[in-house]
């Protein structure tokens, strides 16, 4: 990656407090101060005895899907005993990718080129023939349905492992508050929409204002469209990828642009 200069631009990640460091490493050396402010925290399912009875069952899968890496991450928490050789292997992204690589030792059947969405995944051609293919999608609660209504809709029989839920931490107001007013703020990074939701229930009118103040940067256009259903008009920039060198190479031409302009 060319060398990258943030000007000391104040840059707000809201990842999981797990999975953030890699990222504001990056923003550090790069010139940047990274601010912390986790908007989610990964936790157990509601109901662990199911996750764990579904797990048991992979090897009478087709396929496979793990959403994110934190799906592969759990599934790894509850099968450290390996995965099954049978099923095909589908990640949506390379974060899940790498996750399968390091957890499993398995690389990803199924990978998309790019965009590292669901949109992505369906559009491969190993997804468009799969009536009677019995699909189990491993993932956390909630979230998109697209993934699902789509394979269902193509005739797959679909089976889903819920492996964690997503939550807004409990400090996280009180970490807010303090970024505020104790932090010179350039642009906030958001990689999801529960990440969204969060920060504006987090938010009074007063502090929505500031946020939307600010540029945001996104990890692809559906964000910015949540983004903007919620109110925020801001300068809202977009990163060619979920990766933390992406997010990094977009900061660093904004800041670029910022600097000369």
């Amino acid at each position: 990656m060319p060398d990258i200069d943030l000007h000391g631009l104040g840059v707000v990640v809201t990842r999981p407090a797990h999975q953030a460091e890699g990222l504001c490493s990056l923003i550090e050396r790069a010139g940047g101060r990274a601010i912390r402010l986790p908007l989610l925290e990964i936790a157990a399912p509601a109901d662990e005895a199911a996750a764990r009875a579904t797990l048991a069952g992979l090897a009478g899968f087709d396929w496979v899907i793990f959403i994110s890496a934190n799906a592969v991450h759990w599934c790894y928490s509850y099968r450290r005993q390996g995965l099954p050789a049978g099923p095909l292997i589908a990640t949506v992204g390379e974060a899940s990718a790498r996750q399968l690589q390091e957890d499993f030792r398995r690389t990803a059947d199924l990978l998309p080129t790019e965009g590292y969405n669901s949109e992505a995944l369906l559009a491969m051609p190993a997804l468009q023939q799969v009536a009677g293919k019995r699909i189990l999608i491993v993932k956390g609660e909630g979230g998109r349905t697209l993934l699902a209504d789509t394979l269902a809709d193509r005739g797959a029989q679909l089976s889903y492992a819920n492996l964690y839920r997503r939550r807004l931490p409990v400090d996280a107001k009180q970490q807010l508050a303090a970024i505020r007013q104790h932090e010179k703020v350039d642009v906030l990074i958001l990689t999801s929409g529960e990440a969204i939701e969060n920060l504006l229930i987090l938010a009074d009118a007063t502090s929505r204002n500031w946020l939307c103040s600010m540029s945001w940067l996104v990890i692809h256009q559906r964000l910015v469209d949540v983004a903007r259903q919620a109110g925020c008009h801001n300068n809202i920039l977009v990163s060619d990828g979920p990766g933390d060198e992406n997010i990094l190479r977009r900061l660093g031409q904004w800041a670029h642009q910022t600097t000369n302009s």
